[in-house]
């Protein structure tokens, strides 16, 4: 909205309620619960399925050349990540299209985000609900490798210091460090997916079919250069932080169950 252009985060937001009440926050609430409800599952059951996958093939491969990069528990993370950000993208990118337009374009549809959906079907087909896929995975990619493998390194590191110091890991020491990791991973993980963020929320804004790349040329050559990727931030990191945080500590609980 080049309304909002320039404003701080709690401006924009009162122009927002100002001018579309409290409603005007939650817009694209929908699509965003089931979408990140779908996007967690697949993500983090294909990171976990795949640790021991990439892991064998890691070690037949630092066997055969001696190599020991492939030795590497960190590279394993990583490719584990990458795959399962793939992954995500694939689950996620419908209802991202379907809230980015909900909240860029409030008129587009009234009656929630199942006709909004059914709306940009029927105009544009499936074309409509997946042409943000290539940011989709430019924001994804990035984003699960930095939160899944910070968390992992995070939390082993912490862990790994109290048990040398001798201290016990009472339940309030293993509520703090996956806390303070998943809040660190989730501050990362905003970082190196914003620029994908941005120019998937301008894909996906309008009806049309811009290129992304045409996208990432425009932001480049404008008056802000790179940083005009990071317009929005500070909203969108508290955003993904709660989100992250959030995520990770189930993530924590179920695997400590495991």
């Amino acid at each position: 909205d080049p309304a909002l252009i320039g404003k701080s985060f709690l401006q924009a937001a009162r122009e927002i309620v100002k001018k579309d009440g409290m409603n005007g926050l939650w817009a694209g609430v929908g699509p965003t619960a089931f979408g990140y409800l779908l996007e967690g599952a697949v993500k983090f059951g294909t990171y976990e399925v795949l640790k021991p996958v990439f892991k064998a093939l890691l070690a037949g491969l630092a066997a055969s050349t001696s190599l020991g990069l492939f030795e590497s528990q960190i590279l394993s993370f990583v490719l584990c990540g990458a795959a399962a950000g793939v992954a995500a993208s694939i689950m996620l990118c419908p209802m991202e299209a379907i809230r980015i337009r909900m909240v860029a374009e409030p008129e587009f549809v009234r009656g929630g985000w199942l006709k909004a959906g059914y709306k940009i079907l029927k105009q544009e087909g499936v074309v409509g609900l997946c042409k943000g896929m290539n940011p989709m995975i430019l924001k994804q990619v990035p984003y699960t490798v930095t939160k899944n493998v910070a968390f992992d390194i995070l939390t082993k590191s912490f862990y790994a210091v109290m048990l040398a110091q001798g201290k016990k890991l009472t339940a309030a020491t293993m509520f703090t460090i996956p806390l303070i990791s998943a809040a660190l991973a989730s501050i990362l993980s905003t970082i190196t997916s914003q620029p994908g963020d941005m120019v998937l929320s301008l894909v996906n804004a309008h009806k049309g079919d811009r290129r992304s790349s045409e996208i990432f040329k425009d932001i480049m050559n404008s008056s802000r250069g790179f940083k005009g990727f990071f317009v929005g931030f500070h909203t969108r990191l508290l955003h993904v932080g709660v989100t992250v945080t959030i995520q990770l500590l189930v993530y924590d609980f179920v695997k400590r169950l495991c």
